[in-house]
């Protein structure tokens, strides 16, 4: 990401701090955390708000969104878990750190089909490991944390927020 935006490498450097400093703050709308985010973002730096939203959404995560589908593609023995979970009616929910989770799945190849829930983390207003958020994410699933597999990439975060919930967790690597 750094190598195709090292154009606006501050406004990189300054989304990962206010990540930093926003993944300990609840908030009640989604709107509240990006306005906090973004405000974060533009604190000490000639950009206001509205500059950090528009580069945020106009071009950082369209940038990852390409790279995801240039670099990556679902490997095929997932893509055949996600099938037998659904033919055994297990119900799955992508819940993510970042916005566009369709057009990510999509640029994966992977059809969203597959899932009961798509939601990011700052819709429900916070970052992972929020436990309210977890929470709102096994409310919508009507799902019972005792019997919840939560599958991520990152044990600070995604296991974080299994543990926060009561749920299990399954560490995914490269």
């Amino acid at each position: 990401m750094v190598r195709r935006l090292w154009w606006c490498l501050p406004l990189l450097m300054s989304e990962r701090l206010a990540r930093r400093e926003a993944h300990q703050v609840q908030f009640a709308t989604e709107q509240e955390f990006f306005d906090a985010f973004f405000a974060a973002m533009a604190r000490g730096h000639w950009w206001g708000p509205k500059v950090a939203a528009k580069w945020y959404h106009m071009v950082y995560i369209p940038a990852m969104v390409r790279l995801i589908a240039r670099h990556h593609k679902a490997r095929p023995e997932a893509l055949a878990l996600l099938d037998e979970c659904r033919a055994r009616g297990l119900k799955m929910a992508i819940y993510s750190d970042y916005g566009s989770v369709e057009e990510k799945l999509a640029a994966l190849g992977i059809d969203k089909a597959q899932f009961a829930l798509l939601v990011s983390a700052p819709e429900l207003g916070a970052l992972k490991p929020s436990k309210p958020c977890a929470q709102k994410v096994l409310d919508m699933l009507h799902a019972d944390p005792k019997t919840t597999l939560f599958v991520g990439d990152r044990d600070e975060k995604d296991g974080a927020s299994a543990r926060a919930v009561g749920a299990q967790f399954l560490l995914m690597g490269d």
